[in-house]
Parts: structure tokens; sequence; C-alpha cells
């Protein structure tokens, strides 16, 4: 998967699997943030800040746990709109409704493992754009290639 890049496999699973947890968490928060959402005629809503320093006594708690939601939502949804095969992810992590990954895989036209290549792909993507890995850690590997004319 990180062709370029000098990463074990223990690593390679770690960020999968925090990738994972991270997609896991997805319906859960997304559930939540519908229900939590905050009685407007009760509420006050000028100069909200989600910031725990900043609130004013006119923040009332469920209104800054719905702001603190809503924020974790869209920074996943927003990570899953840049990855190129979203649609494995949104099927696998997103769709409430989900179906078993050999039927998935059958509906796209692909065999599993096609799709768990895929899917796997997908997460890594996803794990970029959420900000779970950090290439800065890792060196860049250059391989150089001779060709000779004969």
């Amino acid at each position: 998967m990180f062709e370029l890049f000098d990463i074990s496999k223990e690593e390679q699973e770690n960020i999968l699997n925090q990738a994972r947890r991270v997609l896991s968490s997805y319906r859960q928060l997304k559930k939540a943030y519908t229900l939590s959402i905050p009685q407007v005629h009760t509420q006050h809503f000028g100069g909200v800040s989600t910031s725990k320093s900043a609130r004013t006594s006119n923040e009332s708690p469920e209104l800054i746990r719905y702001l603190e939601l809503g924020e974790k939502v869209e920074k996943i949804e927003q990570a899953v709109s840049v990855v190129e095969n979203s649609e494995y992810i949104k099927n696998r992590y997103m769709i409430v409704d989900r179906l078993q990954q050999w039927r998935l895989a059958e509906l796209i036209g692909v065999s599993m493992r096609v799709y768990n290549r895929n899917l796997r792909t997908s997460l890594i993507d996803f794990s970029v754009a959420y900000g779970i890995v950090d290439f800065s850690k890792y060196d860049f590997k250059v391989e150089t290639v001779s060709k000779s004319h004969s």
C-alpha cells in the first residue's frame, strides 16, 4: 500500500485499525448527533463557541454536545468525500442498512479479493485525509532503475 514510504506491515495494520475505529464510530456519532438536536426555543445561539474555555453562561451543555458531535461527523464525512473509491467505505461503515461484504462484492461485480484490496486502499486514503497518517515520520524511498541500450 505504501510502496513509496518505508512503513512496516505492523505500522500499516495499526493505521488501518485506527481508520476502522474512526469509521466504525460514525453511525453511532451520526445517530447521537441527530438525537441531540437542542430545542431551538430554549437555546441562545448568538456567539456560540465549541471551545470549552470560551463557553458563555448562555450556552447549554446540550448545545455544546450537539456542536461537538456535528464537528466530528463533518470531519469524517469530509475525509470520506476525498477518497477516490469512497463507495467502499460508505457501504461498509456509513450506510445504516449495510449488506454482507460478499454481497457488496457481487453487486459491484468484483471478487472478494479485489473488494478487500479496494477497501484497504480506500481505508489508507481515508487515514491520510483524516489525519491519521503523518508522512513526515516516514522516509521516502527512491529506487533507481538502470536501463541499458543494447
